[in-house]
């Protein structure tokens, strides 16, 4: 017989009216209502500020109920802001809490129906041992049970009791909840006896009578509290909180529903992750057919988006994003959909990402990681440093020599002729030597096996430098003692010239014996003339010492340094293909087709409604 499936699986909204809900149709009536009785009752005011309030709030209203930012409804954006900004803004558990290390256990429902069938199991055995004791006991222990069980159970015992529930008026619109499951039940169970079931029905709607008046307060207090929210919670959809644990099934008084099963195995590979001083490389291999959506976050709290795309990658595809690294903490997410319909993502975030990549400054050279990658079968990197070309070195200096030695400890400048070294680089058990390359970048490569984790990298630079110092020149001092020099020197002395008039008065008689005075003058002049003689000379010498400047060779020395780098990234498994199972064959689509005659009246006589 073919049969027709109701499309009642796919949750959508009934359209009542246009293209309202019917929540959103009571919460208009509502607001339409409140609005009115503004304008009516409003003890304030004239008419114009009446009609002006009752306008504004019914503008609200219709807008709280009809508007949607990004498809959500103003009160679920409206909550998810509030819950945002006073909620928590940090998981304060471990970062390997939130990664999925095992397939997700089975499903709720599945779970749940295997402790009904245990209770059910238990709950049987018990009553059979029961069978003996009177049957009030045994109506007494099953209400006992039922109301100490939970849910589950307690329907399994109604089950077992024939305990069927009060009947319920039914209010207008409202239909009873579709089980197809009843109308093909067993019909083979044994059956109870009728007093039996009476007894355990009227212990148990007496159990519920004492516990019915305890509950009032709480039921008073949770319909005020609904009475406030009552407006938001009409139009605003379920939602779920992000830390809540994720829903396995859903199921309801009508429909039961149960998500397709888990397809083990990885769908999204990271091949190779690079790292460089301000963007982080990408590239993802995809397992099966894949939808993926690629997310940066950054900013001063790391949860500010950066970069999104989204792309197709089929079976054994490859996609490289070149993402932005901006903020003290960033960090990516990779979300996938499957071809199966099942989803998933990754993430790194963290230790994963080697950034800032770090550095390391010493008196001989700077050394700073530029770029470190990942790649699944080995990591590599690159070492810029920056080496100096003249320094200050302390040195033994010796200052004079020969009568009295003279050193002291000078810090002397000097000249770097050539820089050499060797790197060392270590991840796990792993490590390789590379030579150093002063002033240049050396790139560094390490073979390793592809496994999820974060590996540790250290980068250990053993550094030996050749210095060239120019030394100052040497004092040397010379002792000398006291002795007496005779030297006999021959000196020209030059005689000047001169003259002189001398002038004398003589006093004479003439023959008349009278005197006659008479001057006479004379004078007297001696030529220049050069004179030599010899000198005997006397020169004492006293004791002393005498200093001469010497010159010496410049000095060359080897200087040694150590420095050390670390970081890590993030490593991820080898690819493997996705070997899904095999897929049930699609059910043909159901074909109503008329009944013969002769079909019908079997039908009808399969039914009980034959004559």
């Amino acid at each position: 017989m073919d049969e027709h499936e109701v499309p009642t699986h796919v949750q959508a909204e009934d359209r009542v009216l246009l293209w309202f809900t019917f929540p959103q149709i009571v919460a208009l009536t509502a607001v339409a209502a409140v609005s009115y009785g503004i304008y009516q009752v409003a003890p304030f005011g004239p008419e114009a500020v009446r009609i002006g309030l009752g306008l504004v709030f019914a503008l609200a209203g219709i807008a709280l109920i009809v508007g949607r930012v990004g498809g959500r409804r103003l009160p679920a954006v409206a909550a998810d802001l509030l819950r945002f900004g006073f909620g928590a803004r940090r998981f304060a558990g471990l970062p390997a809490q939130l990664v999925r290390v095992e397939p997700p256990a089975p499903p709720v429902k599945r779970r749940a129906a295997e402790a009904e069938d245990d209770a059910a199991g238990s709950v049987a055995q018990k009553s059979t041992e029961a069978r003996a004791k009177p049957s009030a006991d045994l109506g007494a222990d099953l209400a006992q049970q039922s109301a100490k069980a939970d849910g589950p159970f307690r329907r399994r015992v109604r089950k077992l009791a024939n305990l069927k529930r009060s009947p319920r008026p039914r209010t207008r619109g409202e239909r009873m909840p579709f089980k197809p499951r009843n109308w093909f039940r067993k019909r083979d169970r044994r059956q109870r006896s009728k007093r039996e079931f009476d007894e355990a029905r009227d212990a148990l709607a007496r159990e519920q009578r004492e516990h019915r008046f305890s509950r009032w307060p709480s039921l008073l207090g949770g319909a005020a509290a609904l009475a406030v929210v009552a407006s938001v919670a009409v139009c605003t959809p379920p939602h779920a909180l992000a830390d809540e644990g994720e829903q396995e099934t859903w199921s309801s008084d009508e429909i039961e529903f149960d998500p397709p099963p888990l397809i083990p195995g990885r769908r999204l590979f990271i091949e190779r992750l690079t790292v460089t001083a301000s963007a982080a490389t990408v590239v993802l291999k995809a397992a099966a057919n894949l939808e993926v959506e690629v997310r940066a976050f950054g900013g001063p709290d790391g949860r500010e988006p950066k970069f999104r795309r989204e792309n197709t990658l089929g079976r054994g595809g490859r996609s490289s994003y070149l993402m932005p690294l901006d903020g003290p903490a960033p960090s990516f997410t990779f979300a996938w959909r499957d071809e199966y319909g099942q989803a998933g993502a990754l993430s790194l975030s963290g230790d994963q990402i080697p950034y800032p990549l770090p550095s390391a400054e010493g008196e001989l050279c700077e050394l700073r990681l530029v770029s470190l990658v990942w790649r699944a079968e080995r990591i590599e990197g690159g070492l810029r440093s920056e080496c100096v070309s003249a320094l200050e070195e302390p040195v033994e200096l010796q200052t004079a020599a020969g009568h009295a030695e003279l050193s002291q400890t000078a810090l002397l400048p000097a000249e770097v002729t050539q820089v050499s070294g060797t790197l060392i680089v270590s991840a796990g058990s792993r490590e390789a030597s590379v030579a150093f390359a002063p002033d240049a970048e050396t790139r560094f490569e390490l073979p390793l096996p592809a496994e999820s984790g974060i590996l540790a990298v250290e980068v250990a630079a053993a550094l030996s430098a050749d210095l060239r110092i120019p030394l100052p020149d040497l004092v040397q001092l010379t002792h000398h003692p006291r002795w007496v020099e005779q030297r006999t020197e021959t000196v020209t002395l030059t005689r000047p010239g001169t003259s002189q008039t001398v002038s004398e008065t003589v006093t004479l008689s003439d023959p008349e014996g009278n005197p006659v005075a008479y001057t006479i003058s004379a004078t007297l002049s001696i030529p220049s003339a050069q004179v030599q003689k010899d000198v005997t000379l006397e020169i004492v010498h006293p004791e002393h010492v005498r200093a001469e400047l010497v010159q010496r060779p410049a000095l060359t020395k080897i200087r040694s340094e150590s420095l050390a780098l670390s970081s890590a990234v993030a490593a991820d498994d080898a690819y493997r293909a996705l070997v899904p199972p095999q897929q049930e064959p699609e059910r043909p689509a159901s074909v109503q087709t008329r009944l013969s005659p002769a079909e019908r009246n079997e039908l009808f006589l399969i039914l009980g409604w034959g004559p």
